[in-house]
């Protein structure tokens, strides 16, 4: 853990550095170099300190929201280096943006701010692209897993994709070959056990593990390393205990009250919001099929409790107001409603369920009652996703928003969702709505 934070620590410090280092190159190449004037130079420095350091700070929010502190994302690709330019060119323009709206600071610096733009984005693609190689070779623990489990053949795959995590599979040793074991401690091939058995559940594990801990190597359980790699909860190795010892609601009362005030103040700014849009919804929906102007429907809540959700329609109707699903989806879909949906206009009703207390910004996406109670027969702990509130945004719907109902699908949402109940905090919330607004203005979501 303390080395995954370490990384996106030094990542961020870098990156912050890189922003200052660019802006005193940018004022010494335009004073010192081409006008030559040294008493201009030295009084632009606080000019330009206060203006770009406020910049500078919503340059990194952007850049942690578009994933790029996210270590799974940090490899020489294609992807990173586009994602990173278009990053850039959202940062470019908040500071273009900055200077014409907010014309409080006695510089107003074009010639400057392109400078410091171009040699920022030169700086920060030569420094990614070496950090991004070294993050796959500083730092390395070597990892053995002991037991048999479809999650340790799965673990050693996802490690071998991503090698900028850190970890190295040393190997997959049976409980009872602590021959092998040896023979790979004493080549230095590893410091860390995963263990896929519980400790307390065979004394000769205890034992074995115990001996290589006093000799310095960190022991950990499979599912804690396996959430602590893949941000998501592996079902088939937990059990009851599990949510006895991290779902501790007593733990989340303060988190609870914050939240809910967050939502109350939000859905009033949105609806006040969907009441300016709300006479322009209307004509539209009703121009491009007269029927029903919400969709209703039934959803599961907080403890299992039905609510009615409430959307703008989007589908094809009679005048009654029934969904006949004799098309694909996006044939009934109608005009409109493709664009309702495609700008998630769609949903801006539900912050009706939100002020209600029905739902929250943040949370698992709510589902059909009949699904829930077809799933819950069929995937263990699925009913545990509504300890807690439904939301419009959450932690499966950000880490895979076009997911579809396949069982496969279904159990990876379900894990990223137990994720976020043991994990959820305002820093958390935070971080999903910023990277859902992300999703959400490049046009890839759901």
């Amino acid at each position: 853990m303390w080395r995954k934070r370490l990384k996106i620590f030094l990542l961020v410090v870098s990156d912050f550095v890189i922003f200052y280092v660019a802006l005193g190159l940018t004022l010494l190449i335009r004073y010192a170099v081409i006008e030559r004037d040294f008493s201009t130079l030295l009084n632009s420095v606080p000019l330009h300190l206060v203006p770009f350091s406020i910049i500078f700070a919503f340059w990194l929010i952007i850049f942690w929201t578009a994933g790029l502190y996210d270590l799974l994302k940090l490899k020489n690709e294609e992807f990173f280096y586009k994602n990173l330019i278009i990053t850039f060119g959202v940062n470019a323009a908040i500071a273009i943006s900055f200077f014409y709206f907010i014309p409080y600071f006695i510089i107003t610096p074009k010639i400057n701010l392109f400078i410091d733009l171009v040699l920022t984005v030169a700086i920060l693609y030569y420094w990614r692209q070496y950090f991004n190689k070294w993050a796959t070779k500083a730092l390395k623990i070597g990892v053995v897993f002991i037991g048999a489990s479809p999650e340790i053949l799965e673990l050693k795959e996802f490690l071998n994709n991503n090698p900028q995590l850190g970890y190295r599979v040393a190997g997959i040793l049976a409980p009872d070959n602590s021959s092998e074991l040896e023979n790979l401690w004493r080549d230095k091939r590893f410091s860390l056990i995963i263990s896929a058995e519980q400790f307390d559940h065979s004394k000769k594990l205890s034992y074995l593990l115990f001996r290589y801990f006093k000799q310095g190597a960190a022991i950990n359980d499979l599912d804690k390393f396996y959430e602590l790699t893949t941000d998501r909860v592996p079902i088939s190795i937990i059990q009851e205990a599990w949510f006895l010892e991290n779902i501790g609601q007593s733990k989340k009362n303060l988190y609870e009250i914050v939240k809910r005030i967050i939502d109350i103040i939000g859905s009033i700014i949105l609806g006040t919001i969907a009441l300016l849009i709300f006479p322009f919804a209307v004509l539209a929906i009703e121009i491009s099929n007269p029927g029903p102007i919400f969709f209703r429907r039934h959803r599961v809540g907080k403890n299992g409790k039905i609510f009615t959700l409430t959307k703008f329609r989007s589908l094809s109707s009679d005048k009654s107001g029934k969904y006949e699903m004799r098309k694909p989806l996006k044939e009934e879909m109608t005009f409109v409603g493709r664009f309702l949906r495609k700008t998630h206009i769609d949903e801006l009703p539900q912050v009706w369920n939100i002020l209600l207390g029905q739902m929250s910004f943040i949370g698992p996406r709510p589902e059909k009652p009949e699904l829930v109670e077809k799933l819950s027969e069929e995937i263990p702990f699925y009913e545990m996703r509504h300890l807690i509130k439904p939301g419009i945004a959450g932690w499966a719907q950000l880490h895979n928003p076009k997911a579809g109902p396949t069982f496969k699908e279904t159990m990876e949402k379900l894990q990223y969702d137990l994720y976020y109940l043991k994990n959820r905090s305002i820093f958390l919330d935070f971080s999903i709505i910023l990277k859902t607004i992300k999703i959400l203005l490049s046009g890839n979501g759901k």
